[in-house]
């Protein structure tokens, strides 16, 4: 798997290619980071790439303008981040997101390992033309397996709901999270609708809460030598495994 891979699956038209290289110096002056994070794009990214700008007049999709203004999605972009071994992806991702005005839909490569992330943006409540992230960072891992292949058919934009950009950003969030699901259940499908995807998102923090913990307990009980204590910790076993079925059922 590679990035290129899934900048083809998304099957943009080519008004929408920008294939720029952003400066490292670029990001940091302009993202207002604190001197770690500065520390890790300088010396963990190898290269940032500024693949496409999708708008209204490349795709036919109109813009997105909420009545109560807390939102507007002019354009969406699609950017490339190549990262060095040993760096922290998962912060630097964030970052990437933080620092652009519109919704990006990011592709890292760090070393074998792609991951695709997405994160929602609303305009600030506390400065005039600037936005903020709306939540919590979304990303998941692609590789070569069947349910991944599904995922990256899923991802092109003729796919996605043509109501305005903020549905097809809605639409990739609905794939990726599709994909962290059918990790559990097996299967692939998107939900097709915004709050079935939030329900899906609580149920998939459950589900690993509860495994978290059911291994815990499990660990427990093998060491344990008590036997009211061995008891009664199987009994907290089943409990919890009857939870987690209930968690995964809303997958």
């Amino acid at each position: 798997m590679s990035a290129k891979s899934v900048l083809t699956a998304l099957g943009l038209p080519d008004e929408c290619r920008v294939n720029m290289r952003v400066p490292k110096t670029q990001l940091v002056e302009h993202g207002d980071f604190a001197a770690a994070d500065r520390r890790r794009i300088q010396d963990g990214v190898e290269s940032l790439r500024w693949a496409a700008a999708i708008k209204p007049t490349a795709v036919g999709i109109p813009a997105f303008d909420a009545p109560d203004g807390t939102r507007r999605v002019p354009e969406l972009q699609v950017m490339t981040l190549e990262l060095r071994p040993g760096v922290q992806e998962g912060r630097v991702n964030e970052l990437i997101h933080r620092v652009f005005p519109y919704p990006v839909l990011l592709v890292t490569e760090q070393g074998d390992e792609v991951t695709v992330s997405l994160a929602m943006k609303r305009m600030s409540q506390t400065q005039a033309d600037t936005t903020v992230i709306d939540g919590e960072m979304l990303s998941t891992g692609v590789g070569d397996s069947d349910l991944e292949q599904q995922f990256l058919q899923a991802l092109s934009l003729d796919r996605q709901p043509h109501t305005d950009l903020f549905a097809v950003y809605q639409g990739w969030v609905d794939c990726t999270v599709a994909l962290r699901v059918a990790r559990v259940t097996g299967t692939f499908r998107v939900a097709g609708s915004l709050e079935v995807v939030r329900e899906r998102l609580n149920a998939l923090a459950e589900t690993s809460r509860l495994e978290s913990e059911l291994e815990h307990l499990r660990s427990q009980a093998q060491k344990e030598r008590q036997m009211a204590r061995q008891v009664r910790l199987n009994a907290e076993i089943r409990t919890v495994r009857a939870e987690l079925r209930d968690a995964q059922a809303k997958l």
